[in-house]
């Protein structure tokens, strides 16, 4: 009888933590952009869980050039930079995958001199409401970074 309800204890336990993990799923990515004056790019590497940006583009990566052209797509319209206020429009580089991490990156050229960056970034937020977009920066030996969310898809900094 004991045996019996220590095993009922221990069951309800596991059940209520699995239970509490699967509804408060955590979702983000990371994006890092980099540019050094003796650099001719301004350069971009995001990273997501492989998993959430299939689920987002609706293309596995076992198709290889459907899904690259799918994140590409997927990117253009939920990715905007904004260089001194006015739009940029960037170089789509590549994907690489692995199954649980892709990393994408893309490049604005010849950005010429960086007073000011503002970015877009809504990706997976429609897919996952609690999606947290982390972006750092690395420029001209200044850090900064900020977070993108649901309600709040942009930020700005200022050197």
């Amino acid at each position: 009888m004991k045996f019996l309800k220590y095993f009922s204890f221990f069951l309800v336990l596991i059940l209520g933590i699995y239970s509490f993990t699967k509804l408060n799923d955590f979702h983000t990515s990371t994006t890092k952009v980099e540019y050094n004056e003796g650099n001719t790019a301004l350069t971009f590497t995001s990273k997501f869980v492989t998993e959430d940006l299939e689920k987002a583009v609706g293309v596995k990566v076992s198709n290889e050039s459907s899904f690259n052209s799918a994140v590409e797509t997927y990117l253009r319209n939920h990715f905007q930079v904004k260089v001194n206020g006015v739009s940029k429009s960037y170089n789509y580089l590549k994907a690489q995958t692995s199954p649980k991490a892709t990393r994408i990156y893309f490049e604005i050229p010849s950005p010429g001199q960086i007073t000011s960056i503002e970015i877009l970034n809504s990706m997976l937020v429609n897919e996952f409401p609690e999606q947290q977009n982390f972006i750092t920066f690395s420029i001209r030996d200044k850090r900064d970074s900020f977070v993108t969310k649901k309600g709040s898809v942009s930020g700005k900094i200022n050197l």
